[in-house]
């Protein structure tokens, strides 16, 4: 198996992003991850993708992780133009590019990667979401919450570990797939000062509202367990995605090695 390479680089803006990276040489995979996780997400997903000829990418975006977080900039746009020159700064522009967005957050940035830069894009995969066209309008409780600002940092910042908690317990086919060390990951991440806010900060920003050029291979997965979808209802309006079985809405967490594999055999259909 390849070495797992774990770095800093500085952007053009003086912007800091942390990544992680395995796999040499092939086809380069770009994994975006949603609130309120981080690259760490995609720990086993990377494994098995570097075994079998791929570049997985994994960086904490903007705002996340060990990645800096300014005051401003969490916007769709901004954040996706910070992923386009980290990969480029990689070295991984010239490969075939394959973006992986998971979680409504994820997935808005890697949408947004293959919507202003189709021509660069060998395909597109979003995880745990759906296009913003399918979701009827509806949102989750906590995303009006986040919405609102400061309120919601004095409110789970003492609580903070049972807030997300919540989340990956009630949001998971087996509560046991997110391990307690696997919690502490992502508490730690978001107890230095500003993370909190820097975290839910996306939430607070106009969505890009770009469709995706028809000419961009696109392929969706939804865990059968995922309490967020209806996911009879979505097959019934037309939205073609592959379910993923005893998955919930953290896939790349629980489901590891069926999400790997669905994306292989997406990405080698397209290359």
């Amino acid at each position: 198996m390849s070495t797992l390479e774990q770095g800093f680089l500085r952007l053009s803006s003086g912007l800091r992003l942390r990544f992680r990276q395995r796999g040499d040489e092939g086809p380069a995979v770009v994994l975006l991850h949603g609130w309120p996780q981080t690259g760490y997400t995609w720990r086993r997903v990377l494994s098995t993708l570097a075994a079998s000829g791929y570049v997985g990418f994994a960086p904490d975006l903007r705002g996340c992780g060990d990645s800096d977080k300014p005051v401003g900039g969490y916007d769709v746009r901004t954040r996706m133009e910070d992923i386009r020159e980290l990969v480029a700064l990689c070295g991984l522009a010239d490969a075939p590019l394959f973006v992986v967005g998971h979680g409504d957050e994820g997935a808005a940035v890697a949408s947004a990667y293959a919507a202003v830069y189709p021509g660069e894009v060998a395909g597109l995969a979003q995880l745990s979401s759906v296009p913003p066209e399918r979701r009827g309008g509806n949102t989750d409780w906590h995303d009006g919450f986040h919405r609102t600002p400061d309120l919601p940092e004095l409110l789970i910042a003492p609580h903070l570990s049972a807030y997300l908690r919540h989340f990956f317990h009630s949001w998971t086919h087996d509560p046991e797939s997110i391990s307690e060390a696997d919690l502490a990951v992502y508490v730690s991440a978001l107890t230095p000062p500003g993370a909190l806010r820097a975290s839910l900060a996306p939430f607070r920003t106009s969505p890009l509202l770009l469709p995706v050029p028809p000419e961009v291979p696109q392929l969706v997965l939804l865990g059968e367990s995922d309490p967020r979808f209806d996911l009879a209802a979505l097959r019934g309006a037309g939205l073609v995605f592959e379910g993923i079985p005893r998955g919930g809405h953290w896939l790349p967490e629980e489901r590891p090695d069926p999400v790997a594999a669905a994306l292989m055999t997406f990405f080698g259909a397209h290359l």
